[in-house]
């Protein structure tokens, strides 16, 4: 199986490369066949902007970025019931290669409006382990398919196939679930399992009303003006960071601006989220963002899950302000932060989180080298820790464990904290 194909990638992103602009008509081609393609229009009156151009550092590339994953990846989704659905593991044979994976196979399904039969798909992501939810057995299933042993991998059929047989005479075990499928090279994988309720807040959905937010935020406030500074994204997963290009000053902290990061997954445990970073400029590179805590009573990030209708969701959007606008707040909240005057303890504690025994960054030694290297407790050396997290920054490594170490270094520059 080409799991790689399934790997959310960073995006490389130059000016060089990008015209800076889209025309809104070209934009909504993203979400042409989308079930809420309506509400996007009369939300953000598209008959009457539909000629406008969305002035956006490197929108194009992340636009045809989209475009060409969409040409490569069918998504597509499901119904069946539990009493159709057949699980089991098989060996894969792809490019000479064989490989055990656990697959899924619908005797009877509805697609759109129209009963089907026999459907095969190979689980990807977290969808098997969804499945084994359902019956509180995920971890007793993968403990015996991970010994890759028939005798054992019967007993999860046996398991299997005994829910299996409730649902066909008692309706409370034959559930109806939404089967999120993918079809790539001429293969079908499972991405994920959801309820009917499920709502499609999707890669392109998120990157056509995140546009639109900004390209309307622009019109309303002018002399504010966006870049789209990260973006990692496969079919099924967005994180995009979209920063003010105006920056301002922050005292030790040097040039800031306020980012958004926007970002969703529709495998069916994300949301949606626009949520406020700090992305804290550093010479000529696009510096690091720094993840500030938030409340549930701070209108500072925006969370919206899959189940949230679409009414719910268009009112949302059209109350952005307090999203987008809060760089004076930050910069105050940064000139409040205790403890400048220990920047090599902060580097410490950095170092500590990365190479501690169960951390995930532990076999990264370019990562560990980063931070080795002793500062001293000036107020001015502040900035060389701030240097040191940028190089960190530019690192190649996988977008989870990037994320990741941005909110653990977040949490010990803003808050000093190691938990």
């Amino acid at each position: 199986m080409e799991k790689n194909k399934f790997i959310q990638k960073k995006l490389e992103l130059s000016q060089n490369n990008s015209s800076g602009k889209l025309k809104i008509e070209t934009l909504c081609e993203l979400v042409e066949n989308h079930p809420y393609k309506e509400q996007i229009y009369n939300s953000f009156d598209i008959e009457n902007t539909k000629n406008e151009f969305i002035n956006i550092d490197n929108i194009d590339t992340v636009f045809q970025r989209i475009i060409n994953i969409n040409n490569n990846y069918n998504r597509f989704n499901i119904i069946a019931q539990t009493k159709d659905v057949n699980v089991f593991e098989e060996e894969i044979l792809k490019d000479d290669k064989s490989e055990k994976s656990v697959c899924f196979e619908f005797d009877e399904y509805v697609e759109v409006d129209e009963v089907k039969n026999h459907l095969k798909s190979t689980a990807i992501y977290n969808s098997k382990n969804t499945f084994f939810d359902e019956y509180d057995m995920a971890k007793f299933a993968n403990s015996l398919l991970k010994k890759q042993k028939p005798v054992l991998s019967s007993l999860v059929n046996h398991n299997i196939n005994y829910f299996k047989e409730l649902a066909k005479t008692q309706k409370e075990f034959n559930k109806h679930k939404s089967y999120r499928l993918v079809k790539y090279n001429g293969d079908i994988f499972l991405r994920g399992i959801t309820s009917e309720m499920y709502n499609e807040y999707g890669v392109d959905f998120t990157f056509v009303v995140s546009m639109l937010i900004f390209h309307k935020s622009m019109k309303e406030n002018k002399g504010i003006n966006y870049k789209i500074k990260d973006c990692s994204l496969n079919e099924s997963k967005l994180d995009m960071i979209v920063a003010e290009k105006h920056s301002k000053d922050a005292g030790s902290f040097g040039r800031v601006s306020t980012a958004i990061k926007v970002s969703t997954n529709d495998l069916g445990q994300g949301s949606l989220n626009f949520s406020n970073v700090i992305n804290v400029n550093m010479t000529l590179s696009d510096g690091i963002y720094l993840y500030p805590k938030t409340t549930r009573i701070d209108k500072s990030k925006l969370i919206i899950s899959h189940t949230t209708s679409p009414e719910k969701v268009f009112k949302a959007f059209n109350e952005m302000d307090d999203v987008l606008h809060t760089s004076d707040e930050f910069i105050n909240d940064l000139n409040d932060i205790k403890g400048l005057k220990t920047p090599d303890e902060l580097r410490l504690k950095i170092l500590s989180k990365i190479e501690s025994p169960r951390s995930s960054f532990k076999q990264i030694q370019k990562l560990s080298d980063i931070f080795k290297r002793k500062i001293n407790n000036e107020i001015d050396s502040f900035k060389k820790l701030l240097e040191m997290c940028n190089k960190a920054e530019e690192l190649e490594i996988e977008f989870d464990l990037k994320d990741k170490l941005r909110y653990i270094i977040s949490d010990i520059i803003l808050y000093g904290k190691t938990a």
